[in-house]
């Protein structure tokens, strides 16, 4: 009997880097994966949560939720940036309309959907997920996490952290079962020129969409065919939530540093015997790209 495919929700900072647009797209080309919903998060949400309408729409599923989330960190203001991906919505576009319901509850509720479980990939700041965790800590039990976030041979607090580490803090102190995909290992996954290139060539509505979001991503959005290179650095948390055998792990116990003028959004893994995450320490980039490709061109 085939295994079911795993419910898995994606919470994501869509407009910025191009990377959270190709985790989306892998999981939607992925027969492993049911895509129970997305979640947005930080800065401007509104048109985050828009532009993961129109890539759900292109791939036709317009049966899946997306639910806006907080745009400010638990402690701070919003930022003011505005998505540089947001030139591939139109002004006019009809769109479906986003779930009713707050990110935090949409996570809520597909957890208890789920019937435990629910994989939740968090790939921006990990607010909407601690306010989850905080208005029902019953969800520590109910799911598992795979987060793209935090370096762990490297002394620097990485962007997703640094965006909200009181609810990175959150998290790791939950319970939660944990995967951290750090930032050490996902830079060892970027795309050739010739796989952007296959993007922009294959021709299809959604491979369309991908290259346009590549080209404003990339400052190209004029027409020019230059096109930078993205490191995949979300699409790897998307697979190491159904393909596991890609990365090396081992558990750690991680903390976030929330208080040093110079440390704050450290993440710091140490062996312990009493673990919070299983942290990965290496990927078989080489496959795992390939994988991407392969989904990718799909459809």
């Amino acid at each position: 009997m085939a295994n079911r495919p795993m419910p898995i929700l994606i919470d994501t900072d869509i407009g910025d880097d191009i990377d959270d647009a190709l985790a989306i797209a892998l999981a939607l080309n992925s027969p492993e994966v049911d895509l129970r919903g997305v979640t947005t998060v930080f800065g401007d949400v509104d048109t985050r949560t828009r532009l993961a309408l129109k890539l759900l729409a292109t791939y036709g599923r317009t049966d899946i939720p997306v639910a806006t989330g907080r745009g400010a960190p638990l402690m701070g203001p919003p930022p003011t940036h505005a998505p540089n991906q947001a030139v591939v919505l139109a002004e006019d576009e009809a769109l479906p309309k986003p779930s009713g319901h707050p990110a935090d509850e949409l996570i809520r509720r597909a957890a208890d959907e789920a019937g435990g479980r629910l994989t939740i990939v968090t790939i921006g700041a990990m607010t909407n997920m601690a306010l989850a965790l905080l208005r029902d800590a019953r969800l520590a039990r109910w799911a598992r996490l795979v987060v793209m976030g935090g370096v762990v041979n490297t002394q620097m607090g990485e962007w997703n952290i640094r965006c909200d580490p009181e609810a990175a803090r959150i998290c790791f102190e939950s319970g939660i079962p944990i995967t951290m995909v750090g930032l050490d290992v996902t830079l060892k996954c970027q795309m050739s020129e010739q796989d952007v290139e296959a993007i922009a060539a294959r021709g299809t509505p959604a491979c369309a969409l991908l290259d346009a979001m590549i080209g404003a991503w990339s400052g190209s959005a004029d027409g020019t065919r230059k096109r930078k290179r993205p490191i995949l650095h979300d699409p790897l948390a998307v697979a190491v939530a159904f393909r596991p055998e890609l990365v090396t792990m081992e558990p750690r116990r991680v903390a976030v540093e929330t208080r040093g003028e110079f440390t704050r959004a450290f993440t710091v893994a140490t062996k312990s015997d009493q673990p919070n995450a299983q942290v990965c320490l290496d990927v078989d980039s080489g496959a795992f790209v390939r994988l991407f490709m392969e989904r990718i061109l799909s459809r």
